[in-house]
């Protein structure tokens, strides 16, 4: 009986992913743009300490 219950379950989840994929294009309506850069953006930026060592011509 498991059996046959997992069987219903999976053709209708496939009988669903089906549908999905065959409408997806009318349903979703997808805009490709290029990636552009955001002033938003939070930028990685070093913050020296007394662990990096010298800097500038000390460090050798």
């Amino acid at each position: 009986m498991k059996e046959l219950a997992a069987l219903g379950a999976g053709l209708a989840i496939a009988v669903v992913a089906a549908l999905w994929f065959t409408t997806g294009s009318v349903v979703v309506n997808a805009e490709v743009k290029p990636l552009q850069p955001s002033a938003n953006m939070p930028v990685f930026r070093p913050v020296p300490t007394e662990l990096a060592g010298p800097t500038g011509r000390d460090n050798r």
